[in-house]
């Protein structure tokens, strides 16, 4: 969206002046796409085709000779993104988006009965974008009823169509914008077995909902031997949906087979009042596949049921390499949605929104009206949405529909494969959706997103356990820490030389496309016992990333202590070792240490090792240390941290640097056990430490205050992280409540003014996850991160014990930058990757971090059998409140002309014209000079009348 503020002014000696400002706000907008590579003889497509739904009507014909030609006189309706039909013949219909041409684009169509397949880049229909998988998702519908009879000695059939993902017809690629073969084919065919061939000739319509519009879908592959689910590529669905959501079912139980039929389950979804769910096959044989689906009466999940057209009974379905299927979510919330869950056996609306209506005419027969609409203004999306009778386990029925636009009025028909020719009318339950040509449905507003991943960081043969994630904010990079716990590279402990038990790896990422720009390193070793509870940041004043880890029984006395790192950052390190310094913190500790966390202070580059120590007599204490850039120890090895209930244990210390402050902000649980008198009972606590020691060289603490409102009474509070709003400046707690729960809440509080830091709620808390035990999953040890640029902050966590039948998987939910939940087509969080052994409940198995340079959300988790990931996570839409532009003033002084504007409006130019119909915008080539707070430039008075403006690169 352009906002423009614009001021005009007088005449001076004959020059008339006038200044304008644009100035680009974008709320909503979908990101661009890849420069497209024009061949010699080609022309550009047209613009990225993902703003939007757009459908198209195809009429096909065929003729009184069958072969593989098929007449196609043109398109009955199209829009609102122009669609062109680049290669066709009878069965596959090459169809494309977004033509540079969309007039010359129609020129290969109404040619007659024929097999075009003319692949030169200089044919205008190719000049497009080909729809893609990674992109969005494309449903098919059969405009034509049958019987069907082209008079060709086939005699009369039924249709049946889907899609495939292996077109012979060129076009541009949406991820790369390459010239190539492949993409969308749809494919036409008929019901029952034909000896001449499936493939079959009529008209019908496809409908393209992209991903960077917020729609859900994917498309799946079929199962593993093992019964595995995945998608056909690894970006091959919409981001925040997991390829675990799908669960194959084995068929016939006891069989060890899979393949054909599966169950779809969208978190927080009930699949009989939320939405529909439309799919396809897109396995790509010409003999087509029937995809039936079926919401399950207590609204957890869809039945999916995958068989050939061709299949006469219920119970034979399509085999695993058959069973690859497209679906797309409409939530009955969309915009402008026309639509519902038609009941089959008397044509009732079970639940529907929008203006239409519907009747049951006859068996397998309804009539739909849509008030002031007719066949060419839009299409039908048709799915059948019932189950088979009779069948065990339950399937969704076999059915398949069509429809056709004839006096004002949508005839739909269910029908049955009943033998090799026919195809009976048969009662079935079905959604259907308007899909309009001018203003087609369209989601509600939310965050809109794009994901990689995941891509597996540990080699094969490691066991990896704690994991975590740095970035770098100044370089495309970022590090990726885990503990190996077989040392599977055989490495030796940097501090001893000895073989190391167990090891810190760190390997470095590009997090713009999740590529490993390093092989993995050793950080740091234990050749006495194990490495738990890894954590690092990094430092912007050194160049280096801190990481700090527990060596168990490494002291001389046998006692777990903390190793510190100094790991040299890759973009900073001119090619040279990236390790650069390892220490033992505290090697002389009688007392053992446990979890540890450190911050770094961009202010002077000193860091705080907070960690969790056995105290005698106490349970668990907490304590810090404060070192300078280079390592050196400024502080004490141990300055108590837990000054508010010190006999009492402490859990989960955590530490962030707070920019606003100029201080650290240590956080954790505190719990009055171990004698305590304290009040506090498995409650969030923090602190504020200096970045500094003070002039005797101790380091600067204060007393704990509360960081929760402790409700509801007796629910524990545990396993916190916390963040500084960089939109409002509060500080956001999140916390679990406790070991594997379904319950998160988050906090918001102001933490005062030095010297003292008085902590005040700044509102109420509100839920992140409000769930009942393993409904939907239970869950600890949330973290926080923040994309700056797009108003929106992630809780990211572990999604594990799901007792309603979803993955294990790391989910997240979005915060606005008021901080709280962002709306959501979902009920409940989102699922980034799926994590199949199960995701480490312990700290620092997973976290989350926000990378400047990929505009990205990195996130890192190790699963079982040990295995560590990255994924990454992208917002698209902006949810930062529209920003005013900035207003040029113009003065007169003499003869010159003063145009000013307020300092602060950096990244913009100063452009001119002589004229305003047509303006020819330019460069005004006058440097701005800085007087107080505005830029200034002059213009000295000549010539025509000039016309000035500033616009947002």
């Amino acid at each position: 969206m352009k906002t423009k503020s614009t001021r005009t002014y007088g005449n001076h000696a004959g020059l008339v002046v006038a200044a304008f400002v644009v100035f680009s706000q974008l709320i909503v907008a979908a990101p661009q796409g890849p420069a497209p590579q024009i061949p010699e003889g080609g022309g550009p497509p047209g613009p990225f085709p993902n703003t939007c739904v757009s459908a198209a009507n195809v009429i096909a014909k065929g003729s009184s000779v069958f072969d593989g030609r098929v007449e196609v006189p043109g398109f009955d309706g199209q829009g609102p993104i122009a669609w062109s039909l680049n290669r066709y013949n009878r069965g596959d219909f090459a169809l494309r988006l977004a033509p540079g041409d969309p007039v010359a684009a129609l020129g290969n169509l109404g040619q007659g009965f024929i097999d075009f397949a003319d692949n030169s880049p200089g044919v205008a229909a190719s000049q497009a974008w080909r729809p893609s998988q990674s992109f969005g998702v494309v449903i098919p519908t059969v405009r034509q009823n049958g019987p069907i009879d082209w008079g060709d000695g086939e005699g009369p059939f039924y249709p049946t169509v889907a899609i495939s993902w292996a077109s012979s017809g060129p076009s541009y690629n949406m991820a790369d914008g390459s010239f190539s073969a492949g993409g969308l084919d749809i494919n036409t065919g008929r019901a029952g077995t034909h000896s001449s061939s499936p493939e079959a000739n009529f008209s019908f319509s496809a409908t393209w909902f992209p991903f960077d519009q917020g729609w859900l879908g994917g498309d799946v592959a079929g199962p593993t031997s093992e019964g595995r689910s995945g998608w056909t590529g690894a970006d091959a669905h919409a981001a925040g949906l997991s390829a675990g959501l799908v669960k194959w079912i084995e068929y016939p139980a006891g069989s060890m087979t899979y393949g054909g039929l599966a169950e779809l389950r969208l978190p927080g979804v009930n699949t009989l009042q939320d939405g529909m769910l439309f799919a396809t096959s897109s396995d790509g044989a010409s003999d087509v596949n029937i995809v039936g689906v079926a919401p399950k009466d207590d609204g957890s999940a869809w039945i999916i049921t995958i068989r050939e057209d061709s299949a006469t009974d219920a119970e034979t379905l399509a085999a695993a390499g058959q069973s690859e299927f497209q679906f797309v979510y409409i939530p009955f919330s969309a915009q402008r949605l026309i639509g519902g869950h038609i009941l089959g056996a008397d044509g009732s609306k079970r639940k529907a929104v929008g203006e239409f209506t519907i009747t049951r005419t006859g068996v397998g027969t309804y009539e739909l009206t849509l008030p002031g609409k007719t066949g060419g203004d839009g299409t039908l999306l048709l799915q059948v949405a019932d189950f088979e009778p009779d069948t065990s386990p339950q399937l969704a029925s076999r059915a398949f529909l069509s429809y056709e636009y004839k006096d004002g009025k949508f005839i739909i028909q269910s029908r049955k494969t009943t033998s090799d020719t026919t195809a009976e009318l048969s009662d079935s339950s079905f959604y259907v959706a308007w899909v309009d040509f001018k203003e087609p449905l369209a989601l509600p507003d939310g965050p809109r997103m794009r994901s990689l991943g995941p891509v597996a960081v540990s080699e094969e043969g490691v066991v990896a356990k704690e994991a975590g994630i740095a970035v770098n904010p100044d370089s495309p990079e970022a590090l990726v820490v885990f503990i190996d716990s077989v040392n599977f590279r055989a490495e030796y402990d940097p501090i001893t030389g000895a073989i190391a038990t167990y090891a810190v790896m760190g390997r470095f990422y590009d997090p713009a496309n999740l590529r490993a720009t390093s092989d993995p390193f050793i950080i740091a070793g234990n050749p006495y016992g194990t490495i738990s509870r890894c954590d690092f940041k990094y430092n912007p004043v050194s160049k280096q990333y801190v990481v700090v880890a527990t060596a168990r029984a490494y002291s001389g006395y046998g006692t777990d202590v903390p190793l510190v790192a100094l790991v040299n950052s890759q973009a900073a390190g001119g090619g040279g070792p990236a390790l650069a310094k390892v220490w033992v913190h505290h090697p002389e500790s009688e007392e053992s240490y446990d979890d540890v966390a450190v911050a770094v202070s961009p202010r002077n580059g000193n860091f705080l090792l907070v960690a969790e120590r056995k105290a005698t007599g106490e349970g668990e204490s907490t304590g810090g240390c404060l070192y300078d850039k280079d390592g050196n120890r400024l502080t004490p090895f141990f300055t108590r941290l837990d000054l508010l209930q010190s006999v009492g244990d402490e859990d989960d210390p955590d530490v962030i640097y707070h920019d606003g402050l100029k201080a650290f902000l240590y956080i954790s649980n505190t719990d009055n056990s171990n004698g305590s008198t304290g009040t506090l009972s498995n409650r969030i606590v923090g602190s504020i430490v200096d970045d500094a020691p003070n002039a005797q060289e101790q380091l600067v603490v204060r007393v704990e205050q509360p960081l929760s409102d402790g409700l509801p009474a007796g629910r524990a509070e545990g396993h916190p992280a916390a963040i500084v709003n960089p939109f409002n400046g509060e500080l956001i707690v999140a916390y679990d409540a406790g070991n594997s729960t379904a319950q998160g809440d988050l906090s918001f509080f102001n933490l005062g003014t030095p010297p003292d830091y008085v902590f005040s709620p700044a509102k109420p808390e509100v839920p992140y996850l409000n769930g009942a035990s393993g409904n939907p999953f239970n869950h600890q040890h949330p973290q926080l991160a923040a994309d700056p640029e797009h108003g929106v902050i992630v809780v990211g966590f572990n999604a594990t014990g799901s007792a309603v039948g979803l993955p294990e998987a790391y989910a997240f939910c979005l915060l606005g930058p008021d901080g709280q939940p962002m709306p959501s087509q979902l009920g409940a969080p989102y699922f980034l990757a799926d994590s199949p052994g199960g995701l480490g409940t312990s700290v620092n198995y997973h976290n989350i971090k926000y990378s400047p340079a990929s505009k990205s959300f990195l996130a890192v988790y190790s699963s079982a059998p040990g295995i560590t990931y990255l994924a990454s996570l992208q917002i698209t839409s902006s949810h930062l409140p529209p920003v005013a532009p900035p207003a040029l003033t113009v003065t007169i002084q003499g003869d010159s002309v003063i145009i000013t504007w307020p300092a602060t409006a950096t990244g913009l130019a100063l452009q001119t014209t002589t004229t305003l119909s047509p303006p020819a915008w330019q460069d005004s080539g006058l440097a701005p000079v800085v007087e107080g707070d505005r830029f200034k430039v002059t213009v000295t008075v000549s010539g025509p009348s000039r016309f000035f403006r500033l616009i947002s690169r």
